[in-house]
Parts: C-alpha cells; structure tokens; sequence
C-alpha cells in the first residue's frame, strides 16, 4: 500500500498536491490512505477535498479550505478553514480519526475531526518549518516532513513528531529536500525520501534517531509500501526506475518502468503496484503476489490524446483503474484484467466541455469511493471567465459515475473571497475568484 497511501500513503498521499521541489522540478505529491490502524471515514462515506487560496484578500495568499463531502448525495457538508499554502492532507488517528493538513507558508498543520463539527485544531511546528508532507501509521504519532528547518537542521530538512495533545515532541534531522515518508504497518519504520541527495531516510520511532541512509535513483519523488510493508518502493523521477526497498535488510533493486514516473499507488485487491509514468504517457505495473516483485506490463496504453499522467486510483472491486492526465486534462479507463482501455465511449474522458482547456498547468489528483460507484478527480480553472451558473467553468471537483463513465456531477471550489457577492448585470460586471483545487482524499485503500 501506499506509504502512507494514499502516503507514499498516509497510506497510503497521498505532487496533489503541487509543489515546487528545492531541485526545481515540479511533482505531486500524490497521498496515499494510512494503513491500518488510521482512521477511516469510509464507514461514513465521507470524501474530502483540499483547496489553495492564491487570490486572498488584498492580493495575498488566503487561508485554505478543506471540504467534507457526502459520498451518498454528493454534497458538501463542512468546509473547513485550514492555513495559507495548504499542499498535503492525510488521514489518522484510531479513537480520534481525523483529517491532517499541512501549511507550507504558516509553516503549520491543521487537524480537523471527521468524527465531529468542532473547529479544527492548529499544530505549532518549530520556527520557519516548511511542512511539505504528513504521514504515519502509528496508533500514538504523526510524522511531519518539512523541506527545511534552519533553526534545528541546518541546510537539511526534518521530521517532526507529533504526539498526544498535538504538540511537537522531537524532531529529527533527516536529507535534503525531504518530499514524501512511507511507514511500516502499525508504526514500523519509517522511510523518508530525499529528493535532493538521492536517497532515504531510514527512521527508528523508538529511539527517534535515522538508523540508515540507503541510495535510491535521482530525483525521487514518492513511495509507497505493499501490503504487509515488507517492501518500499522509490519513485525515481530522473532515473526513469523504481527502487525497491526489502524492509527487513534494507537491501534494494531497481526496477525499470517507463519514462518520467511520478506517482505511485497500491491495489490491495490484485496485489499489485502501479506507476504513471508522465514522460512516456503510460502507466507500469507490478506484479506483488510473488515472494519478488516482477514486472508485469511495463507500458499500458492511456489511448490517443492523453499526455503527462499524474495520478491513478484502481477501483475497490478490481475491475478498473483511472487516470488522471495532467497534460491533455482528461481520464482514462483501463480494464484490470486486460490492462487494455475499457470499451467506454469516450475514453479517455474529457474534463471540459469541447473547445475549452485549462487556463494553467496543474497536476490533477483522482480518487474513487468505496463502493467503486464514483471517481472523483480536481480540475483546475479553465481558460476564459468562472461563471458559477455553469458546471465546469470553474475550478472544483468532477465527479464520475462508473457504471456508465460518464460525467455525473460537479462541485464547484470555494470562492477566494467569501464575502465577494457575483453581478454578471452590474456595469461593469463583478465576478468572483475561485480557490484551486489540490488533493482528494475518499478512504483507506489497503
């Protein structure tokens, strides 16, 4: 499974969140759930939805929002108020399931309750922290990765731990540019990947100190786990390969997948890993039931006019997976079983309407629900004017019905200002600005 999946997963987040590496390279951290024993909102078919606020009051960066969703109707029940640059939300917590959001430019981390409507809770990290990631398996801990921290690592970055009460208790020293953790099942080790020096990051939670440091490809970008967490597996952007990491003696091997690979993610029903592969427009697969992970497609066809795949998400039931194509802002549909493109018209699907494109680049992010009934999948703002009166021009969530493929819905992104009050009649006409889509997270895909 995902790290931390859905981290490297908080399972298992798992660039969707985008964020501009140290190294100058663009990515998505993609979340992956928390494997067992995080909390789960699928039992109350909760999704969530991560936004950033670039176009706050006064022209400053705003504070974010974070959406509960109703998975049943589809529609919003909570918005939450979370810090400026938010770029990374996962699940935790046993008794006090919660969502974990952290702030790049507030340099902290928001807690939100899914099992309650109280405010959210504010983590104080450590002076000039710049979180990037959150992650953990533990029952106790979350682990907090932050590109940098000057007044306790000088020019490398950490790992805060955060324990009961929400406050700080240690931080660690970890590489350079840390971008994604993956942690063993039940608070095992936890990796750390480190984009800047190539390598990972091995952490003891019981004596809070790294154990090791093992050499993976050039510029790694995500991780995620397989089941059990007897393996560990680095995306490496630069070296068009996947290290894989065997737990028990932290030997590795690497793996050849297609060009550019960037995004990572564990299906628990076929055991296998995938990987998107951005360069070459392709997803690679592995297959996991084997005592040795074995290749066994290396280039599965997204069909014609799909570029820079980012994201993936197979279905609970096994019978499909989706993918998110950053480039082309489209998704396609694969059969599990054949790995060929399911017999859907159209496939890939659009995210605009004909003749409308994305007015910026972004990373896309796709989720799925536990029922296998609905993907969900961020779209950026479109080219031209938001009017709120027309679904798909304006930045939000797309919504996905699998039994037939077809767009079902769409829930519009937060406004930057909500006080700002739309007049399309007024001389001259007062629109208002939307915040930007960043990460889904729907449940624990373990």
């Amino acid at each position: 499974m995902f790290p931390w999946k859905k981290a490297g997963m908080f399972a298992g987040v798992i660039c969707a969140m985008i964020i501009g590496t140290a190294c100058g390279d663009y990515y998505r951290p993609t979340a992956n759930p928390i494997i067992a024993p995080g909390g789960n909102p699928q039992n109350t078919h909760f999704a969530y939805a991560l936004y950033s606020n670039p176009n706050g009051p006064g022209g400053t960066t705003g504070p974010g929002t974070l959406q509960q969703i109703d998975v049943s109707g589809d529609s919003v029940t909570l918005q939450v108020i979370v810090g400026r640059e938010p770029i990374f939300a996962s699940f935790y917590g046993t008794s006090t399931g919660a969502v974990y959001t952290v702030n790049k430019e507030d340099g902290s981390v928001t807690q939100q309750s899914f099992l309650s409507v109280q405010p959210p809770n504010v983590i104080t990290l450590p002076t000039r922290s710049a979180p990037v990631f959150v992650g953990g398996t533990s029952a106790v801990d979350v682990y907090i990765l932050n590109a940098s921290a000057p007044d306790q690592c000088t020019g490398t970055g950490s790992l805060n731990i955060v324990t009961t009460g929400n406050v700080v208790s240690n931080t660690i020293c970890v590489g350079q540019n840390p971008v994604a953790l993956g942690q063993k099942p039940n608070g095992g080790k936890i990796y750390v990947v480190n984009q800047a020096t190539n390598n990972v990051s091995v952490v003891d939670p019981v004596s809070q100190q790294v154990g090791a440091t093992i050499p993976v490809g050039s510029n790694p970008v995500w991780i995620t786990s397989n089941l059990d967490g007897s393996y560990m597996f680095v995306v490496n952007k630069g070296s068009n390969s996947l290290t894989a990491i065997h737990t028990t003696d932290n030997t590795t091997t690497t793996i050849p997948v297609g060009t550019a690979p960037n995004f990572s993610i564990f299906d628990s029903f076929r055991n296998r890993l995938y990987v998107t592969n951005g360069g070459s427009n392709d997803v690679s697969m592995l297959d996991l039931s084997k005592a040795t992970p074995q290749m066994l497609v290396q280039h599965v066809s997204l069909g014609a006019g799909t570029s820079n795949p980012t994201s993936i998400v197979p279905l609970a039931d096994g019978s499909r997976y989706y993918v998110a194509n950053s480039g082309s802002f489209n998704v396609s549909v694969v059969n599990s079983e054949s790995n060929t493109l399911a017999a859907t018209t159209p496939n890939p699907i659009p995210l605009y309407p004909a003749g409308t494109t994305a007015a910026t680049a972004q990373n896309l992010w796709i989720e799925s629900e536990p029922t296998s009934a609905k993907v969900y999948v961020t779209t950026p703002p479109p080219s031209g004017t938001p009017q709120s009166n027309n679904p798909n021009a304006a930045p939000g969530v797309t919504i996905i019905r699998t039994s037939n493929n077809s767009i079902e819905s769409f829930l519009q992104a937060p406004q930057s200002d909500p006080n700002c009050q739309p007049n399309p009649v007024a001389i001259p006409p007062v629109t208002c600005g939307y915040q930007t889509p960043v990460q889904l997270l729907t449940y624990i895909h373990d």
